[in-house]
């Protein structure tokens, strides 16, 4: 067994020397490999700074997403459940199709949500006067009252996260990041389409024949014991 740990440790470095070669010569891609090809973002040949705004733009979301839990943990419900209540306050009347298009997630995930809500009675659904297939979803004085609570914390912690965000810097920010919520979906789309649907890496496919046999020798040894 240490012998084939010897030759498997030889076999690994020669194949790294040859990489390593590949890359001095000028033969491999610069890495990282570019993440974006936009001239607005590259300089020195190099994405840094478009990286930089990208994981800029992650940890604000992390942060919007603790603030969220904060709320939604105040008044007793998931993060998903304080911001479905918050776009039916703002609409006053919506239906599931309007929530999940505002919080960018599938009815199905809506109306599993609604649900628990309805049966917590912070949520009441009433059939649309104008289509009876269509049900429209109203606050109850208990949801009104939960808002109601929650409204000086969340006003205070907005004051400060977002207080730097003033006259035309808030409205510059909005139509931002509505044209990128815009062209994120157009990307998604892309990525979804049959021809990139599925696909993985070709070290990933590489890799697949070998997974089923490893998993019958997982499942061998599992069955002795």
């Amino acid at each position: 067994m240490a012998t084939k740990t010897t030759r498997g440790n030889a076999g690994d470095k020669v194949h790294a020397d040859k990489e390593q070669k590949r890359y001095e010569s000028g033969t491999t891609e610069r890495f990282p490999p570019l993440s974006i090809s936009i001239e607005t973002f590259l300089k020195d040949g190099t994405d840094r700074e478009f990286r930089h705004l990208i994981y800029s733009l992650l940890s604000f979301s992390a942060l919007m997403i603790r603030h969220r839990e904060y709320y939604a943990s105040y008044i007793g419900v998931t993060g998903s459940q304080y911001s479905m209540m918050a776009v039916i306050a703002e609409a006053q009347v919506a239906t599931v199709g309007y929530v999940a298009e505002q919080m960018g997630v599938a009815s199905q995930f809506v109306t599993a949500e609604m649900s628990k809500l309805i049966g917590r009675n912070i949520i009441e659904k009433t059939p649309s006067e104008t289509d009876r297939r269509s049900m429209h979803l109203r606050l109850t004085l208990k949801g009104q009252n939960l808002l109601r609570e929650l409204g000086p914390i969340r006003r205070e912690s907005n004051d400060l996260m977002y207080g730097s965000l003033t006259g035309d810097r808030g409205r510059a920010l909005k139509e931002i990041i509505g044209t990128l919520i815009k062209d994120a979906n157009s990307a998604l789309h892309k990525l979804d389409a049959p021809d990139w649907r599925g696909k993985q890496a070709p070290s990933v496919q590489s890799e697949m024949p070998l997974r089923p046999t490893a998993n019958r020798s997982a499942r061998g040894r599992t069955g002795r014991r």
